[in-house]
C-alpha cells in the first residue's frame, strides 16, 4: 500500500440552529491534506450558524487529489455516534457516490473503490436531521494498489497497510504504558525499602516477597523476592543495600514480555536524630534495574505480526526528610517532604524478518523521565509492646517530565505516537502496614501501597511481606 502526505487535520465545531454538531478530522496517513466548506461562512475549519447549508447539515470538500485510474483506494473513518433518519453521503465529486447510508451505526467504517479518474475531491455531505452531535475521526484515504497515484512516497506494491500498521502501533503503545507503569512503580516503591532492626553486631537482614499489580491492564502483575541488608555505623546512622528479583511476570495477551534475568538493585542511607522515631530523619535511596523485553505486534487488518526485543532500563534516586511528633502515648505523627527522579529507557531495535514478516519495522528508543516533589504525613501506633500499626498518605507532583514518543520506520506514512498525551501530574499515594516482633531481634512485617500513576485511570497496588533479623 502507498500512504502519502502525512497530516494531522482538525475540522471542529458547527453551531446550527441551536444544535452543536462537531466534525473532527485527525488523519495520520492520508492522501487528504485539507478540507473546506462548500457554501456558507467559514472561519478556518468552523462553519457558523445561518449558512445556506440547511438545518444541521455539514458539507465539506477535501483538497483535489491526484488519483491513478484503475487503482483501488480505501477510505476509512470512525463515527462516534449512530446516525439515524438522516442522509450520510460520501461522494467522489463530481463522479458519483462512494457510500450512502440513511441509517449508520457508530464505529469504524471502511469503503473500497476503484478510481476511474485522475483528479477529484472527496465530498463529505452529512445531514443528521434532528439527531444532534456526532463526529468523524481518523479519516484516511490510501492507495491500496501501490506503484503510483496520490503524489509519490513509498509502498512499491506492498500489501501491508500503513493505516493498519499505525493502529497496531497504537495498541502496542497502550500495552507498553502498562509495562512502564509496572517498572516505574517497582522502582519508586523500592526507595522505601529499609532495615532498621539491629543487635550487638549492628547488622540487619530482611527477606521477603512482593507483588505489584497494574489496575488498567488485564492481569498485569509481577511477583518478586526481596533481600535487604543494612549496617549501623553509629546509633544514628545506617547504610544498606537491597535486591528485588522477579520470579514471574503475568501479562495477559503477551504483546510485551519481560524477562526475569536480572534484579533491581539499590542502595540507601539514613540518619535519625533520635532512636524512638521522634525528631528528624533524612533518607537517601538510589536504584537501577534492567529487564530484557520482547515486543510482538498484534495483527490489525493487513498489518504484520512483527516481533523484536530490547532492554528496558529503570533507574532513579530519592531524598526524603520527615519529622516525628509524639502527639500522645504510643502515637507518632511524621509529616514528610521529598524529591524523586526516575527514568525508564527502552533501546531501539529492528523486528526480525521471516516468512510472515516481509516488512520489518525499526523502532527508536523510548525514553521517559520525571522529577517529582513529594509531600505527606505518616503515623505509627504501638498497639502493644510487640505490635505496631503504621500508615501514611501523600501527594506526588511532577515538576518536570519527558514522556517520550513511540515511533517506527519501515513503512511509509507511520507517525510517532505521544506515549502519554494527557499525563496525570499530581497523584495520591497511600501506605498501610503492621509489624510484629516475634522475638527481641526478629520482626515480621506486612505492607500495602497504593499509587495513582502518571497515565490516565491507571493505578498500582503493591503488597510486601518481610521477615527481619537483627544481628
Amino acid at each position: 500500500m502507498k500512504a502519502l502526505n502525512i497530516k494531522k487535520i482538525a475540522l471542529i465545531a458547527t453551531l446550527v440552529s441551536g444544535n452543536l454538531m462537531a466534525f473532527h478530522v485527525n488523519a495520520q496517513t492520508n492522501l487528504i491534506t485539507s478540507f473546506s466548506p462548500i457554501t456558507g461562512t467559514a472561519s478556518g475549519f468552523t462553519l457558523n450558524s445561518g449558512t445556506s447549508l440547511g438545518q444541521n447539515r455539514l458539507s465539506v470538500d477535501t483538497n483535489t487529489i491526484s488519483f491513478t485510474s484503475g487503482h483501488s483506494y480505501v477510505l476509512s473513518f470512525n463515527l462516534n455516534n449512530s446516525v439515524s433518519n438522516a442522509s450520510s453521503i460520501v461522494m467522489l465529486s463530481p463522479f458519483g457516490s462512494i457510500a450512502f447510508a440513511a441509517s449508520t451505526t457508530a464505529g469504524a467504517k471502511s469503503y473500497t473503490f476503484t478510481s476511474s479518474t485522475t483528479s477529484s475531491k472527496i465530498n463529505f455531505n452529512y445531514d443528521n436531521g434532528t439527531v444532534g452531535t456526532f463526529s468523524l475521526a481518523n479519516i484516511l484515504l490510501v492507495d491500496n494498489t501501490g506503484g503510483g497515484g496520490g503524489g509519490g512516497g513509498g509502498g512499491g506494491g506492498s500489501s501491508v497497510s500503513s493505516a493498519n500498521t499505525q493502529s497496531s502501533l497504537v495498541n502496542t503503545a497502550s500495552v507498553l504504558q502498562g509495562i512502564y507503569t509496572l517498572q516505574n512503580s517497582v522502582l519508586a516503591n523500592s526507595f522505601s525499602y529499609d532495615c532498621a532492626l539491629f543487635d550487638k553486631n549492628n547488622v540487619c537482614i530482611s527477606a521477603g516477597g512482593r507483588n505489584t499489580a497494574v489496575s488498567a491492564e488485564n492481569g498485569l502483575n509481577n511477583t518478586s523476592v526481596l533481600l535487604i541488608a543494612a549496617y549501623r555505623l553509629h546509633p544514628n546512622y545506617r547504610i544498606g543495600a537491597y535486591a528485588d528479583q522477579n520470579l514471574s511476570v503475568n501479562n495477559a495477551g503477551s504483546t510485551v514480555n519481560l524477562g526475569n534475568n536480572t534484579p533491581l538493585i539499590g542502595l540507601f542511607g539514613a540518619w535519625n536524630e533520635r532512636l524512638d522515631g521522634t525528631g528528624t530523619e533524612v533518607k537517601v535511596s538510589a536504584a537501577y534495574g534492567q529487564k530484557n523485553t520482547t515486543v510482538s505486534r498484534q495483527v490489525v487488518g493487513t498489518s504484520e505480526a512483527g516481533s523484536g526485543g530490547s532492554q528496558l532500563n529503570s533507574q532513579g534516586a530519592q531524598v526524603t526528610a520527615k519529622y516525628g511528633f509524639g502527639v500522645m502515648r504510643d502515637v507518632i505523627v511524621s509529616p514528610y517532604i521529598g524529591v524523586r527522579y526516575t527514568q525508564n529507557n527502552m533501546g531501539g531495535y529492528t523486528e526480525a524478518t521471516n516468512s510472515s514478516v516481509t516488512t520489518p519495522l525499526t523502532y527508536s528508543a523510548l525514553n521517559t523521565n520525571a522529577t517529582t516533589a513529594l509531600v505527606g504525613a505518616g503515623a505509627t501506633y504501638r498497639v502493644f509492646p510487640q505490635a505496631m500499626l503504621f500508615a501514611s498518605a501523600g501527594v506526588e507532583t511532577d515538576t518536570n517530565t519527558s514522556n517520550g514518543t513511540y515511533s517506527a520506520t519501515g513503512i511509509s506514512g507511520l507517525t510517532p505516537i505521544n506515549f502519554n498525551a494527557n499525563p496525570v501530574k499530581t497523584r495520591p499515594t497511600a501506605t498501610l502496614g503492621a509489624t510484629y516482633d516475634v522475638a527481641k531481634n526478629q520482626r515480621l512485617g506486612i505492607t500495602g501501597v497504593y499509587r495513582q500513576e502518571p497515565y490516565q485511570s491507571v493505578s498500582t497496588t503493591t503488597v510486601m511481606a518481610t521477615y527481619t533479623v537483627g544481628l
